[in-house]
């Protein structure tokens, strides 16, 4: 009978470890641009909160690989960014979006259709640059998440 006691007692415990839930993960990265000048928008979906990166390759080292990081706490600074390369496209040469750590200058030569602009993107002592159409696959990227979802 003690024994029976002390089995029953002890599964609980270990039932309770059976059934905890482990933390789990998802991650999307999406190619904004390909190798050798990489830039990738990542999504990281914890459990409890879900990270925004962009990851560039930093211009300025053209001798080595120097990849760059840029996070965003939350999609609402994301969509800042979109915002931001948005009003960029519809505006003029030389106009500068400035953000709290890093900006984005459009430059437009001016044998250049406005569909070929370039931008270029500071943060820090890291640079890099994109083209319009570049732009473009970010502001949908960007735009297409949803809070939660796993997939844009």
């Amino acid at each position: 009978m003690n024994l029976l006691f002390l089995f029953i007692s002890i599964i609980p415990l270990h039932g309770k470890a059976l059934l905890t839930k482990t933390d789990s993960i998802a991650v999307d990265s999406y190619e904004v641009r390909l190798a050798p000048w990489q830039i990738t928008m990542k999504r990281i979906i914890g459990e409890t909160d879900t990270c925004y990166y962009l990851l560039f390759r930093d211009q300025h080292a053209v001798t080595s690989v120097s990849m760059t990081t840029m996070e965003f706490e939350n999609l609402e600074e994301l969509k800042y960014v979109a915002k931001g390369l948005a009003t960029l496209k519809n505006g003029s040469n030389g106009d500068i979006a400035e953000y709290e750590h890093f900006t984005i200058k459009k430059w437009q030569p001016p044998t250049v259709k406005k569909e070929d602009a370039w931008y270029i993107l500071s943060y820090g002592a890291a640079v890099t640059n994109f083209q319009q159409a570049q732009a473009n696959r970010l502001i949908y990227i960007i735009n297409n998440y949803k809070t939660r979802s796993p997939h844009p």
